[in-house]
């Protein structure tokens, strides 16, 4: 392509203002170079690692939303069976009446600062259980209203109910009969019965109704001599032994 002398000239006239401007910024040393290709580099890396981070971030968000949906769901539907337990449990005691456990929601006050005037706080919400009773032959509107030994049955009946929605190999029960008279004894007795059906029980106790339910009775006496013996006893063998 051929040129004008003007289009040369203009040409020529920005080839010299690059020039000078090359000029005015000094030379380009190769360290220089080195220098930009470095921090270029690190750039790259950091915007790499960036990405990484987000889509990490991204992944876990998500899994914890999986988790707290499946946690829920299994919370609700472990509820549920517990619930239907507990009210076959409530029913065998008390002959009727109704037993549930339901989700309560209820504020939850916490401080910001350590105040002692306490004017900055927040409140959250928090999730509970509620135990809700209806006796059979009385009208009550909290366990309060309960005596002793028939809080200590509901208590035990729904100790039995989450056993029962998932049975452990072994349950060690420690004198959770001892607040119980006669006849309540006999009831905790029956759901003893029950509940060896799915489960090995380990029961220690004083009560009489509670060791007639016993199939091998481990305990220790004491002779005239005032030493201490272990005493074991298997029920079925006992009766063979007594029909003999």
């Amino acid at each position: 392509v051929e040129l004008s002398n003007q289009d040369r000239e203009k040409f020529l006239r920005q080839a010299e203002r690059l020039k000078i401007k090359l000029e005015d910024c000094g030379a380009v040393s190769g360290e220089v170079l080195n220098e930009y290709n470095q921090a270029k580099q690190r750039d790259e890396s950091y915007e790499k690692e960036l990405n990484d981070l987000t889509a990490a971030e991204k992944s876990l968000r998500e899994i914890m939303a999986e988790l707290a949906d499946k946690i829920e769901s299994d919370f609700s539907g472990g509820l549920g069976k517990i619930n239907e337990e507990f009210r076959k449990f409530f029913v065998s005691v008390f002959g009727g009446g109704k037993a549930e456990l339901s989700l309560i929601k209820m504020a939850k006050r916490k401080d910001k600062e350590e105040d002692e005037n306490f004017m900055d706080e927040e409140k959250e919400e928090e999730t509970g259980v509620e135990i809700s009773v209806n006796h059979p032959q009385k009208r009550i509107s909290s366990l309060e209203m309960l005596s002793g030994g028939e809080r200590s049955l509901v208590a035990i009946s729904l100790l039995f109910a989450m056993s029962q929605v998932n049975p452990p190999p072994f349950l060690i029960l420690d004198e959770t009969d001892a607040a119980l008279d006669e006849v309540n004894s006999q009831k905790y007795a029956s759901m003893l019965k029950k509940l060896g059906e799915k489960t090995q029980l380990v029961v220690i106790t004083h009560n009489r109704e509670t060791m007639r339910q016993a199939d091998i009775l481990y305990g220790v006496t004491m002779n005239a001599d005032g030493i201490s013996r272990l005493l074991s006893i298997k029920f079925d063998e006992a009766k063979e032994y007594i029909g003999q």
